[in-house]
């Protein structure tokens, strides 16, 4: 079936087009963008969002969000084995019953904070769903903009002794029982919104759960409503056998005499540090991530271009793009080892009575009796996203997962990063997400 909408609410009007496969749960969304005549009796109430749009560049949320009438609370949350992390709340000064607003929690990519979500102000999804009344929460990964820890949990030379492995046990744990101890148990559950690495983390911990979780009284199947996987990062995509430098990497991350044991790159921090907040600082951030990951900014609104990289990059561990990189065949990576970690062939979420093979042996994952038992999962794959192989991803879901679990979204034109960033990322990923959400009425929890 294929159905052709007109949407006039951003800046730049689109025909939204999209066939849909109803049996397989997924929707080819073929849009192309591009300018349209507007009439003169065409109404389109955020025509002039973009212009009011303060464009000075402040590393800051918080400078922004002020003049939307929003707070931003920033916390540190202490992971178990040491770590302090950030995480910012969005909320109305004075507001009426804000623990009673379903919590939803945004988590970033790789070498990015949480602010990629929200630096597009009031076309961003974080503005977004908090306009849409839900209770927003920025989640932000060790190592953050400044490293910090709590040196009576943390292990002997443990700073930078760690990779996704520790990030999906301790830095998701911790980020979801704060979120929802802030919400004073009225809510069991949230809803987990990711983009790229924040995707393998959530995905790390629901395929391995049983592994990964077995010594903490904490199941991150048990604790999510929905999952929102943005621009999944679960299988490689060809990217990373294209680009000289990504081969370099991949070639040397072993090295310690080329890139050491402790934070990965240093340099680039001191950049920050030291340019963030001017023009050359987030035109050269564009230049480098253009190169590295072949994406550009042609679905993006331009304007907003250099806010987007005031919020990146981030520490992150040497051992972190060991796990993500290295060629060495004793080490999982997700270069050379994606299908040891999520295995093709095999049922990551089984449900009784609607999984084809009752074969333990085929699961990852004990049986649970109702799709409600399990996260929601919703994927939003763009197809020119070389960086990772988005269509090996909903082949695995169509062809091994029941169709009660999941929502594909596969968007022809969009990349890596325009689910975050393209003009018109309200009405082709804010807007369908939210009419598919599950989200429970609030409850008081013994």
């Amino acid at each position: 079936m294929r159905r052709r909408t007109e949407s006039f609410t951003s800046e730049v009007p689109v025909n939204v087009d999209v066939e849909v496969d109803d049996a397989n749960n997924i929707e080819y969304d073929r849009t192309i963008s591009g300018k349209m005549e507007i009439k003169d009796t065409d109404f389109n109430p955020f025509s002039d969002i973009l212009s009011a749009e303060d464009l000075k560049l402040v590393a800051n949320l918080q400078y922004y969000y002020s003049q939307y009438n929003i707070i931003i609370d920033e916390y540190e949350v202490t992971t178990k084995d040491g770590f302090v992390i950030s995480l910012w709340h969005l909320r109305n000064d004075n507001e009426v019953k804000p623990n009673m607003k379903y919590p939803v929690l945004m988590l970033h990519g790789l070498l990015q904070s949480s602010g990629s979500f929200a630096s597009s102000g009031r076309k961003s999804l974080a503005y977004y769903m908090h306009d849409s009344g839900y209770d927003v929460w920025l989640g932000n990964n060790r190592c953050g903009f400044k490293a910090k820890w709590d040196k009576e949990k943390l292990s002997p030379n443990g700073e930078w002794d760690w990779d996704l492995d520790s990030m999906s046990k301790y830095d998701l744990e911790a980020l979801i029982e704060t979120v929802l101890e802030k919400k004073q148990n009225k809510f069991k559950k949230l809803t987990l919104i990711a983009h790229s690495q924040g995707t393998t983390q959530a995905f790390m911990g629901l395929v391995n759960g049983e592994e990964i979780y077995k010594d903490l009284e904490f199941k991150l199947s048990e604790k999510l409503d929905n999952l929102v996987a943005l621009a999944p990062a679960v299988y490689p995509g060809p990217l990373l056998d294209e680009k000289y430098f990504v081969k370099f990497m991949a070639k040397h991350i072993d090295n310690r005499w080329v890139f050491g044991n402790k934070s990965f790159v240093p340099m680039m921090m001191e950049m920050r540090n030291f340019l963030v907040g001017h023009k050359i600082y987030s035109f050269l951030s564009y230049v480098m991530f253009n190169y590295l990951f072949n994406w550009n900014d042609i679905l993006w609104d331009r304007p907003l271009r250099d806010r987007h990289f005031l919020f990146s990059p981030v520490h992150i561990s040497v051992k972190l793009m060991q796990w993500w990189l290295s060629l060495n065949p004793l080490k999982s990576s997700f270069k050379t080892f994606a299908e040891d970690t999520f295995p093709d062939i095999k049922t990551w979420f089984p449900i009784r009575n609607e999984t084809v093979s009752m074969d333990e042996h085929l699961h990852k994952n004990q049986h649970k009796p109702l799709p409600e038992d399990w996260p929601k999962i919703l994927l939003f794959t763009p197809r020119q996203d070389r960086l990772v192989d988005g269509e090996r991803l909903i082949n695995h879901f169509i062809n091994h997962e029941p169709h009660s679990v999941y929502k594909i979204w596969y968007i022809d034109e969009y990349s890596h990063l325009d689910v975050l960033w393209a003009s018109d990322v309200i009405e082709r990923i804010g807007i369908p997400m939210l009419e598919h959400l599950r989200i429970p009425e609030p409850a008081y929890v013994n």
